[in-house]
């Protein structure tokens, strides 16, 4: 297995990485203690024996901070701490709070100590705040004020608070953790420096910290807010776009609806949860069927995302036809997840041109596809999270738009079963249609039907069936969110 790659990370995935951490046993305090190490190496090299102001939040970034300003680097500097909140809210930041505390004292805004500082170390917020160009609230934005005001040189620690927005704390250093994240190309950065942080390479991988990416269920929620996906294949199969659609309904989608020919749609043995789209075709899909699809996509309620090719068959008119849909997708911005026979549909060695949304080819499909380069070079046009290739088999590969790679580990063997495939494709579409771009939908839906592969087979062994997975989907889900 290749190493991991780094990327320019979201700024969500910061808790992804944090929660598969914790996961695998890693000490959140540990990574706490390492971050404060590296931001007081870069504080003292700031000041150069100058006093130092720590701003620290109420996070985890503060959090680095507190533990910055008792660190040994620091030991022969005058440090002084300004919190901008009586009380941390995380259990590590609290301990080190703590500890800076009992050695140096601290200021609890609105309350300020009498001075001047050599530097000003920004611990405000950190990528796990508002988003990029956010503006600051109080009390964040009135001590971000009043540190801008003092002329005195900043270092910011992981991202500097309000980056993007309109009352940023503009610094003179960055120093971030693992990998530099989204909009630190800004000024407002500074010089960046990237350190590293004592976790093994897993932690980037597919993991229960991929669930935090999920967009939360709004407590007014109506039928639909959850998205709709639309399942395209069928033909001479019937019983892999069923699975594809319980899948992607196991997955928190609101409305599923599976088109198939009309012969594959009356053997299918449906579920009172999926919806029958009916297509003018009658044993396979051809251009008619492409045609009405397109219909769907412009009707007053189109899919959030489609999941096109389980059971679709290699016949040369069904290819031809899921080529049109994946062109007809590409120019509405509707995500599609191509699998199975679909693959052969795409562009021969490349991304389809303005395409939002994976591809899930297996080893040989992978191959014949991209005539045995790397998924990278597919996907070296694209930008952000819009677009991933899934080579599925014992592992699986992930990979994203400007160097995005991971892995999906573990499950059960059992799980290379008939239709485990159209799962994973179900999945991810019902996670694209919920509102995830394609890299985080991707790295769940992985990660959740291992997971949901393992437990099932718990319970039905050598006789597990796909159809037995689709429910520990939702189980694992709710595991992993927290709750229903």
């Amino acid at each position: 297995m290749e190493s991991r790659s780094r990327w320019v990370m979201h700024w969500s995935e910061v808790s992804v990485f944090d929660a598969n951490a914790s996961s695998m046993g890693i000490d959140e305090s540990e990574l706490m203690r390492a971050a404060g190490d590296g931001l007081a190496e870069a504080a003292a090299r700031m000041a150069g024996g100058k006093p130092v102001l720590f701003l620290c939040g109420p996070g985890n970034n503060g959090g680095d901070g507190f533990a910055a300003s008792c660190s040994e680097a620091l030991s022969g500097s005058i440090n002084t701490v300004v919190a901008s909140h009586p009380h941390s809210k995380s259990g590590a930041a609290a301990a080190f709070r703590k500890a800076a505390e009992e050695r140096l004292g601290a200021h609890v805004w609105p309350s300020v100590p009498d001075g001047e500082w050599g530097l000003v170390v920004d611990c405000l917020l950190g990528a796990g705040g508002s988003g990029p160009g956010s503006a600051l609230r109080p009390p964040i934005s009135e001590i971000a004020e009043w540190a801008g005001s003092l002329g005195t040189p900043v270092l910011a620690c992981d991202i500097p608070s309000g980056l993007g927005g309109p009352d940023c704390l503009v610094a003179d250093r960055t120093i971030t953790f693992h990998s530099t994240k989204d909009g630190m190309g800004s000024e407002e950065c500074g010089e960046i420096i990237v350190l590293d942080l004592p976790w093994p390479e897993e932690v980037q991988d597919c993991g229960i910290g991929d669930a935090n990416r999920l967009p939360p269920i709004g407590i007014e929620a109506r039928k639909g807010d959850r998205g709709r996906v639309l399942v395209i294949g069928g033909g001479p199969y019937h019983g892999a776009p069923i699975l594809a659609g319980m899948a992607a309904a196991r997955s928190g989608c609101d409305l599923v609806h599976v088109a198939m020919p009309s012969e594959a749609s009356e053997r299918a043995r449906w579920p009172p949860s999926l919806i029958p789209e009916p297509l003018p075709d009658s044993d396979r899909i051809s251009a008619r069927s492409a045609s009405a699809v397109s219909g769907i996509l412009d009707s007053g309620r189109p899919p959030g995302a489609i999941v096109l090719g389980p059971g679709l068959g290699r016949e040369a008119e069904s290819i031809s036809a899921a080529a049109e849909i994946i062109s007809a997708s590409a120019s509405r911005c509707i995500p599609v997840v191509v699998d199975a026979e679909a693959i052969s549909a795409l562009p021969e060695g490349r991304w389809p041109d303005g395409l939002l949304g994976v591809a899930t080819p297996h080893d040989r499909e992978a191959e014949s596809w991209l005539s045995g380069a790397p998924p990278s070079d597919a996907l070296s046009e694209q930008s952000g999270e819009g677009s991933s290739i899934v080579v599925t088999g014992p592992s699986d590969e992930i990979t994203g738009a400007q160097g995005r790679r991971c892995y999906a580990t573990g499950g059960h063997p059992r799980m290379a079963v008939g239709g485990s495939g159209d799962l994973l494709a179900g999945t991810i579409g019902g996670l694209l249609a919920q509102g995830m771009p394609a890299w985080p939908a991707s790295r769940l839906g992985c990660a959740l039907l291992r997971e949901a592969g393992a437990r099932a087979a718990k319970t039905k062994g050598p006789g597990l069936l796909a159809e037995d997975v689709p429910v520990h989907i939702a189980h694992a889900l709710s595991d992993w969110t927290g709750g229903p």
